[in-house]
């Protein structure tokens, strides 16, 4: 993805995934399998090698590399450690820990991990609702992980990191998009002192719902940004090729076999 200051790479960690999240094509999908360090950090040599031949007047180099696409990273977690080890080796690939971002649905021993073995590579939790009951249906590992389990991590995360989180939240029309959650996740984003992104939900087959329209997200927003919290909405990339957040996913013939 390039825009004029950089460029980043969203990679996958997994074939599929295992959370079961249902408006994300991914996870109605299933998990196929993990992903080797080596598969994920190859992801990264060959966007890097994309980056340069980028329509402008000058080459463009790689800045950042958000771990954002199938699969859920802190399931795959031993081999997205090794990933990161790989890509930010001195003597390797020598990225900057703080140009890369991990995101998670909320699988908190990884996030505990991370902080750990990891403490200058970023977090994004994919949060989607800031009610257990509306979380639990929309994500599901919410069931083991609630709210308040979840949050305690995040904040010790920040608290041994001193790194800003960023809140990654799926506006759904009718679903997610209305002032009662929005007051709900304003003293969450507070207490993490995060960045809210709001992204518009991409189409995927199997799940009825529409994307938030524009004015409710504006809404949103503004009612995020008036209790006091930093609220960006995400620019969509990738939509009409199936690459967006959520669309990714492998596509099945008639006879059910996988096909590329």
């Amino acid at each position: 993805m390039g825009y004029p200051d950089r460029v980043t790479v969203c990679i996958s960690t997994q074939v599929g995934c295992a959370m079961d999240c249902g408006f994300c094509a991914t996870g109605q999908m299933g998990l196929m399998g993990n992903l080797t360090a080596g598969e994920i950090a190859a992801q990264v040599v060959w966007a890097r090698r994309e980056a340069a031949r980028l329509p402008g007047s000058t080459p463009q180099r790689l800045t950042n590399v958000v771990f954002m696409g199938m699969g859920e990273p802190m399931a795959n977690y031993r081999h997205v450690s090794g990933a990161l080890a790989k890509l930010t080796d001195p003597a390797g690939m020598r990225l900057g820990a703080r140009h890369i971002t991990v995101s998670t649905v909320g699988l908190v021993p990884g996030i505990r991990r991370l902080a750990s073995d990891h403490p200058q590579v970023g977090l994004a939790v994919s949060l989607h609702a800031a009610s257990d009951e509306l979380r639990d249906a929309l994500v599901p590992i919410n069931r083991t992980y609630p709210l308040a389990v979840l949050v305690e991590a995040v904040a010790a995360w920040r608290a041994a990191t001193r790194r800003r989180p960023s809140i990654e939240w799926a506006m759904i029309a009718g679903t997610n998009d209305a002032r009662d959650q929005a007051t709900l996740l304003a003293p969450i984003a507070r207490r993490l002192h995060a960045h809210v992104n709001l992204i518009p939900l991409n189409p995927t087959p199997g799940w009825p719902s529409a994307p938030s329209p524009p004015s409710r997200i504006r809404a949103f927003a503004a009612e995020l940004t008036q209790r006091g919290v930093n609220v960006t909405v995400r620019d969509t990339r990738g939509r009409g090729i199936d690459a967006a957040c959520g669309q990714l996913r492998w596509e099945y013939d008639r006879s059910g076999a996988v096909r590329v």
